[in-house]
């Protein structure tokens, strides 16, 4: 095999859906008391076997093994010039990289305040698009050196490795923009008449 490194993908992607899991479970012990959220998972495709605290899931394991076969095929078959090689490389391990490290600064916080329940009171809501917004906005401290490594080194791994974490943003208001969509009126909602408005006109 010339590129054996391709190999580090599934160990990524399954070190994110698992950490996801590991990560949903701690937050209930205590975390999800004071921060009350719709959802854990971001990514509107995994939120329900994330909200069932999934361990086994087969259509994360398709996804992985699909992936992996598409860019063993793309780089051991077809073959690429060393420059597309290492942008490829540096888009996943820099993006995958990145969501593991949120995954631990995640399990390390649930922890501590596991650990540390006097410090912490009180209870907040947040909707699903502001918590979507917040974790957008959470990944300029990682697209900010790199960008400046960028500036003064492009190499095509430093080049991949920002295309990856600029599309993360891209995702991000991907899911804001379906949550800020008009929701459609259920046919028993629209049957309903609006309860009375009782309140003493002046």
């Amino acid at each position: 095999m010339k590129h054996p490194e391709i190999l580090l993908l599934p160990v990524l992607m399954f070190a994110d859906y698992f950490l996801t899991v590991f990560a949903a479970v701690l937050r209930e012990k205590r975390y999800g008391d004071h921060i009350k959220t719709e959802h854990y998972e971001l990514n509107p495709v995994f939120q329900k076997a994330i909200r069932q605290k999934q361990w086994i899931n087969p259509r994360h394991i398709l996804l992985t093994l699909l992936s992996t076969g598409f860019f063993v095929f793309l780089m051991e078959v077809i073959g690429l010039p060393d420059n597309l090689h290492q942008g490829f490389l540096g888009y996943l391990f820099v993006m995958y990289g990145t969501i593991i490290g949120r995954h631990l600064s995640n399990i390390v916080t649930f922890w501590q305040m596991t650990r540390r329940r006097e410090e912490i009171t009180g209870q907040t809501s947040m909707t699903h698009s502001m918590q979507l917004s917040i974790s957008m906005y959470q990944y300029l401290v990682v697209v900010v050196p790199i960008g400046l490594i960028a500036l003064f080194s492009p190499t095509p791994f430093v080049m991949g490795g920002l295309v990856g974490l600029l599309m993360l943003f891209l995702l991000h208001l991907k899911w804001i923009g379906q949550q800020t969509k008009p929701q459609e009126v259920k046919p028993q909602e629209a049957s309903t008449p609006p309860p009375a408005d009782n309140t003493p006109q002046k």
